[in-house]
């Protein structure tokens, strides 16, 4: 090879290195779209890069909270659309403006996440801004959304070629009308598709590559539930193989009067359609023979590749021990309720001893529950499934705790790393006798009631403060206490944190500045301190004002606790 060559060789393979790099570092500015138009205007080979990231995500109401950025996306796909497609708005008497030129990209086809519910807000705002603009003469408000919804999801099911995360929430009473309108859309696409054949596939090319799919749907009209749903899932079955993560949840019964009976069989065709399915989050269907099918579908499709499941429901026990024993690679599993009823194997103590499991990650818990605490939980239930998983168990969280599960914990589940437990008076020395066993702990939670006071003692936070083991690093406290009870665990508390939470704190005056910087003091690894609203308003402001000086810790406002996911 001549020298002339190699170094031209040498030259594109600089410049491609150094385009790869800089595109992977724009990529960590997504979230921030500001600093991202102003990369557009340094110069064109920043321009070529900054737009594919820019237009990924053109519908995130939360990037774009100004009205005019939200505009902006609207007008501009309207801008990107074909000559059919703006035929189709002008014989409406929708106008589009001789200023709305069509621009120098094509931004549909960077589209990678889809997001309806932003969509049809942005939608909204869109018509109501440029009503005097764009419309010749006065039309339903209802019609406009359908047409210029139907040009726009016409174009982006053609064109976006990138598509990897659609998400459909209803989650905005005033944009159900275009997600309504959203949903006839899928209903005739569909129809057409089964009508026409093969011819019609153009219509969902862009869903071939979609490795993630959010839906999580509300609607009070029936054909969502029994025709237009089910057929989209089952249409989606026949197109997206490789969808990587599936979230799907629906209200229960007792939220709407629809039948959801004919939603989930398309569901689990869906399921059964992937090649690489690593997690499934699905709510209960409230019918034991559907949900025996979903997780049949999991195992004989998905049980080389599911990592991850949740079910936001009550799980059988027997449908919980098969997911372990074929589902060989499932790292997480949260349920909100295992059902004690049903038989329970002859040899489970044989599946124990030979379990192989590989899970890391057990929850047992409803995070919308007010009444966690319950005396009729399947303790024995719970207890056999921390055997089996116990070898490799990282992570275990359980909204109630008794002598079995106590010494399950302490004799089997010693590589316990994080830690949520619902604590109660009952249950509070059972909780800080177990925690000196604790020796690799890193993250713990603990969470009182809400609704019900609970009678916590000065001495029972003492004994919790001594009971901590020296492992431990990351603290959170959602209990209802006093400030004077904080202020005892406090003074009594001797490790070395470095995250401390607080939530539900009562009565909180201005001496919460003065205990948790008393603790800094007497331990100073502490980095970081996330409070919920209410304490941080209070404690920031009182902070500055009675010490006068730099804090040597992060103060973060926390409106929920977040759990050890956060802590990978």
């Amino acid at each position: 090879m001549k020298i002339a060559n190699k170094k031209k060789i040498s030259i594109t393979i600089r410049h491609n290195f150094v385009t790869n790099c800089f595109e992977e570092v724009l990529q960590y500015l997504i979230e921030d779209p500001g600093t991202l138009y102003s990369c557009i205007l340094v110069n064109r080979n920043w321009c070529r890069i900054t737009i594919p990231i820019l237009w990924s995500d053109p519908f995130n109401n939360i990037k774009r909270k100004n009205p005019n950025n939200a505009n902006l996306s609207i007008r501009t796909f309207i801008s990107c659309l074909e000559d059919s497609g703006k035929s189709t708005l002008i014989n409406e008497f929708i106008k589009i403006p001789n200023s709305w030129e069509k621009p120098l990209f094509d931004y549909p086809k960077y589209l990678k996440i889809f997001k309806y519910d932003h969509f049809g807000k942005m939608l909204e705002n869109f018509v109501r801004i440029n009503y005097k603009l764009l419309i010749e003469m006065k039309t339903d408000l209802n019609k406009i959304y359908m047409i210029i919804t139907s040009v726009i999801m016409e174009m982006i099911f053609k064109k976006s070629g990138k598509l990897i995360t659609l998400q459909y929430i209803h989650d905005h009473i005033s944009s159900q009308r275009i997600i309504y309108t959203l949903d006839l859309l899928l209903y005739s696409y569909n129809r057409n598709n089964f009508e026409e054949g093969r011819r019609k596939n153009s219509h969902y090319i862009s869903l071939k590559k979609l490795t993630t799919l959010k839906f999580f749907a509300y609607c009070i009209h029936e054909e969502s539930y029994t025709i237009i749903w089910p057929t989209f899932f089952n249409t989606l079955a026949k197109l997206a193989k490789n969808i990587q993560e599936i979230f799907i949840h629906f209200p229960s019964d007792d939220e709407i009067d629809c039948d959801l009976k004919k939603v989930y069989p398309a569901i689990v065709n869906l399921i059964k359609s992937q090649r690489n399915l690593k997690r499934l989050e699905i709510n209960e269907s409230h019918c034991s023979k559907m949900d025996q099918k979903i997780i049949n579908s999991l195992i004989l499709t998905q049980s080389n590749t599911l990592t991850n499941f949740k079910l936001n429901g009550e799980i059988k026990f027997i449908n919980l021990l098969q997911l372990l024993e074929n589902c060989k690679n499932l790292r997480s599993i949260h349920i909100y309720k295992l059902n004690k009823y049903g038989d329970i194997p002859k040899n489970i103590n044989e599946l124990i001893k030979s379990s192989t499991s590989s899970l890391e990650k057990f929850c047992h818990w409803n995070p919308h529950s007010f009444f966690q605490y319950q005396t009729n939980n399947a303790d024995y239930e719970i207890t056999l499934t921390l055997k089996m998983i116990s070898k490799n168990l990282k992570k275990f969280a359980c909204n109630y705790i008794c002598d079995d599960i106590f010494n399950t914990i302490k004799n089997y589940c010693i590589n316990i790393s994080h830690l949520c437990l619902f604590i109660t008076y009952d249950t509070f020395e059972k909780i800080s006798n177990l925690l000196p066993f604790m020796k690799n702990l890193y993250y713990l939670y603990l969470e009182s009631s809400k609704v019900d006071i609970v009678l916590l003692k000065p001495n029972m936070l003492q004994l919790l403060s001594f009971s901590l083991p020296n492992s431990l690093k990351h603290l959170s406290l959602n209990l209802s206490i006093s400030l004077e009870f904080l202020k005892i665990f406090l003074i009594n508390c001797n490790i070395n944190l470095n995250t401390l939470e607080l939530y539900n704190i009562q009565d909180v005056n201005y001496k919460i500045s003065v205990y948790i910087n008393d603790y800094y003091n007497r331990n100073n690894q502490l980095k970081l301190l996330k409070l919920d609203n209410m304490l941080y308003s209070k404690f920031k402001n009182l902070y500055y004002h009675i010490h006068k000086k730099k804090i040597g810790y992060k103060i973060v406002e926390n409106f929920k606790p977040i759990w050890f996911d956060e802590n990978k």
